[in-house]
């Protein structure tokens, strides 16, 4: 990709260069300018070079160029620009002649202009034009919530990528898991190679790969074939598109005919600019939408039931629906009390964004160490337990990893509910929280249906502590650890010596002994049905 000759002259800066030759040739294309200073330079041309000369090389020896036509290279240049009354009073009739013949243009320039000036204004009319092709038009941020306007912005900067150079172009959305195509040619090439879209970042098969620049991450990836080295390959280049080092996207142009050129990147850092530019406006946007949930998260745990009306006003204002349903979760930070996971909220938050939870799930802090996630189903028929948990699990190793060492407790409520219920929901949860840490201490993540009849069940604090208490006297000798543990497996098991001992690896005699030490240190009576339901209940609560 470049600019065509004539696009080029008709530039103000070149209203003094004249084309005195090879006037059918002004729509060639200008990829570079290179100078030549000796009789024989035109042998080292690539092609789609401009080639500005002072006439000295012509001087010296006149038929140079005739020789350089003849052998087939000469006429791979865009043209030739020669510098009037330098070396040359004037341009030699058989020079015109051989430019007109190969419909070469051959160009006057003026005296006064430098060559690195000219090297200048081609660079910079290239960029121009690649400005041109991939400006798009500015949008409240607001807008940004549209899914169709982004995908436009999207197509519309992939296309212009290959209409401008000829390589179709592809983009793949990490959070939304969307693919976007410049055209249907990228994903023809694709199959014809057998590529996925994970390929093209990740590729599964034997590849070179080359850095084209470091800063913007942008490499060139080449397929290699072992069995068929000479064989057609394909090669693309990738830039990922990283906001506050989390990668959003992966964009990709495919050199399917050949490399790209020096103009071509040009091309191909605006249109990542542009991509760039258009995910800091989304980060933006989500940004204050996520403030501007908080703030309605928060007003709907606090409003009186007499103010719904105003309560469906703050979520119309915040663009909330309130007949969606959700799946509350709960968070809770425990490494240290000192530590405040809302003061760490931009690390936090860049976790979150790339994370699985963020696909359905939008976040709010309740206060320092405490959040809850609202998780869109959409839907889905996946929302099992093993599901929730492998995805909180994630989340969890990610924030501990990524904001220093922070531990996450996570309590889940599966059932759906609207934001006008939002309150019932995060009381479950936290007594999900507050249950399930005290009968399943080893866990990191609670489910409701996981408590099952202790979710009905109300204890305050000071009340669970003081039926614990004797329990505790007691594990405060390591010999009792055993018997009481065998008792809470004797009640679990209907109270069936057999089982017991099945279970505990033990004699039935040792059963026996166990569960008659343990009625006489507690002064039991396990006859009375209320008496053994509450026995088995306070062992739940003791980490045995």
């Amino acid at each position: 990709m470049g600019i065509a000759l004539y696009q080029l002259l008709a530039q103000e800066y070149f209203k003094d260069f004249h084309v005195i030759a090879g006037q059918k040739g002004v729509s060639r294309e200008v990829q570079g300018v290179a100078v030549m200073d000796a009789p024989d330079a035109l042998r080292w041309t690539k092609g789609k070079e401009l080639i500005v000369t002072s006439g000295y090389a012509l001087s010296k020896e006149p038929y140079c160029l005739e020789r350089s036509f003849q052998e087939g290279v000469a006429q791979l240049a865009t043209g030739m620009l020669i510098k009037r009354q330098r070396y040359l009073d004037t341009i030699p009739d058989h020079l015109v002649e051989l430019f007109e013949r190969y419909d070469v243009p051959l160009i006057s320039m003026p005296f006064e202009i430098g060559f690195m000036d000219i090297i200048n204004q081609v660079n910079i009319a290239v960029m121009n034009q690649a400005f041109k092709c991939f400006r798009i038009q500015n949008d409240s941020v607001f807008r940004l919530s549209n899914l169709s306007f982004k995908e436009r912005k999207i197509k519309r900067i992939l296309q212009a990528v290959e209409a401008e150079m000829n390589f179709p172009a592809f983009l793949y959305d990490i959070n939304e898991e969307k693919s976007y195509y410049s055209s249907a040619n990228f994903r023809r090439i694709s199959e014809k190679f057998c590529l996925r879209d994970e390929d093209y970042w990740s590729p599964s098969r034997e590849h070179s790969k080359h850095t084209l620049c470091e800063h913007m991450h942008m490499t060139r990836y080449r397929l290699i074939d072992p069995l068929n080295p000479n064989g057609p390959r394909i090669s693309w280049v990738l830039i990922p598109i990283i906001m506050n080092e989390v990668t959003q996207a992966f964009f990709v142009v495919m050199e399917s005919k050949e490399f790209l050129d020096y103009c071509d990147e040009y091309s191909i850092r605006i249109a990542f600019l542009e991509l760039q530019s258009l995910y800091e406006q989304i980060m933006v946007a989500q940004s204050i939408g996520n403030i501007g949930f908080e703030n309605f998260v928060l007003y709907a745990l606090n409003y009186d039931e007499k103010d719904q009306d105003r309560l469906i006003y703050q979520a119309s204002q915040h663009g909330i629906s309130m007949s969606k349903k959700y799946i509350c979760i709960m968070f809770s930070q425990t490494k240290d009390e000192t530590v405040s996971a809302r003061d760490e909220r931009k690390s936090f938050e860049r976790v979150f964004l790339d994370s699985a939870v963020s696909k359905s799930g939008k976040m709010a802090f309740l206060e320092e160490n405490r959040g809850i996630i609202l998780w869109d189903s959409q839907g889905k028929d996946k929302c099992g337990l093993e599901y929730f948990c492998q995805m909180l699990e994630e989340f969890r190793l990610k924030i501990k990893e990524k904001c220093n060492g922070m531990e996450l407790e996570f309590a889940v409520y599966r059932d759906e509910t609207n934001l006008r219920f939002l309150k019932d929901s995060v009381k479950k949860c936290q007594k999900v929280m507050a249950m399930g840490k005290k009968l399943f201490p080893q866990r990191h993540i609670w489910d409701y249906e996981m408590l099952g009849p202790y979710a009905w069940i109300e204890i305050q604090e000071d009340e669970l502590e003081a039926m614990l208490r004797p329990y505790r006297l007691l594990l405060q000798d390591e010999r009792n650890r055993e018997p009481l543990k065998t008792l809470k497996v004797y009640l679990e098991n209907n109270m069936n010596f057999s089982i017991t001992a099945e279970k505990m690896y033990v004699h039935i005699n040792t059963i026996r002994k166990r569960i008659d030490k343990m009625k006489e240190l507690l002064e039991l009576s396990l006859d009375d049905r209320i008496a053994r339901l509450k026995l088995e209940m306070v062992l739940q609560f003791l980490n045995l």
